[in-house]
């Protein structure tokens, strides 16, 4: 039964692939939850954000999956993305990322802007290689040689069974795939304190995922407060995160004006 993707937002079209279970397009919202310690305090958005794609390591879940590669993994609501990260064994101190696939924003980010390509590893069993490897099981040939398919078609990301969560769905996104997402908000929430003290940094707002760019440059603080950077902005990151929106709003009053001198005519 194909996949049902309930973190679709969107109307785009479904575009399939001819052979793997792999479809093209956008318009998703995507989530991660990490167990906040005090380090945190003080990182950027920026900073918190490159964290979470992690070098494959032998203290890292399925690093053996992709050799050689850095991954990242996400979720379809929130409520998976905790489950997920208690299954790990995170505590009530939670930072939750709420990003989205930045393509499908109308003020985009990150060029060019592209659907995301995901194989939906629910159709070729793939939580069978994962459950394997949570044991500490041999894979087969066949094992290897699906893996291998999947790396050779360099999906953004691959979609399988949360089993922190009956019907979840999670996301393991390869590093090409990860630069494809911008982020819409993070959320800490300091559960082990009796206050439970909160706070969240917002990056993008409306339907339409409008970017606050210097957002980016904000960050918790104790306890649960909210600074920022005063250097983001002189960032390379900032600086060719807003080429792209130049580009998108000049783009956009070129096309305003040709329709109005053809109004005009």
């Amino acid at each position: 039964m194909p996949l049902v993707l309930k973190n679709h937002t969107g109307n785009l079209s479904i575009l399939k692939h001819k052979t793997l279970p792999m479809i093209r397009t956008g318009e998703f919202d995507f989530y991660r939850c990490i167990q906040f310690s005090e380090n945190l305090y003080g990182k950027t958005v920026s900073e918190l954000h490159a964290g979470n794609l992690r070098l494959s390591r032998s203290d890292n879940r399925y690093s053996n999956l992709f050799p050689g590669q850095k991954l990242s993994y996400w979720a379809d609501s929130p409520d998976t993305a905790m489950a997920e990260a208690k299954k790990w064994g995170a505590n009530k101190n939670l930072l939750t990322f709420w990003a989205y696939d930045d393509g499908s924003s109308f003020i985009p980010t990150v060029y060019p802007s592209l659907e995301l390509q995901i194989i939906d590893g629910t159709q070729i069993e793939f939580n069978k290689i994962l459950k394997k490897l949570e044991k500490h099981e041999n894979l087969t040939k066949a094992d290897r040689e699906l893996i291998d398919d999947i790396a050779y078609q360099e999906p953004d990301c691959l979609a399988y069974e949360s089993e922190a969560r009956k019907g979840g769905t999670n996301f393991l996104f390869f590093e090409h795939g990860f630069k494809k997402l911008s982020i819409r908000e993070v959320w800490l929430r300091l559960g082990e304190r009796v206050s439970q003290n909160h706070n969240k940094i917002v990056c993008a707002t409306s339907s339409d995922y409008t970017p606050h760019l210097s957002s980016y440059g904000n960050m918790f603080l104790p306890i649960a407060r909210i600074g920022k950077s005063s250097t983001y902005t002189d960032s390379d990151e900032y600086h060719l995160r807003m080429q792209v929106v130049i580009d998108k709003a000049e783009r956009l009053v070129g096309e305003y004006n040709d329709r109005t001198s053809a109004t005009d005519k």
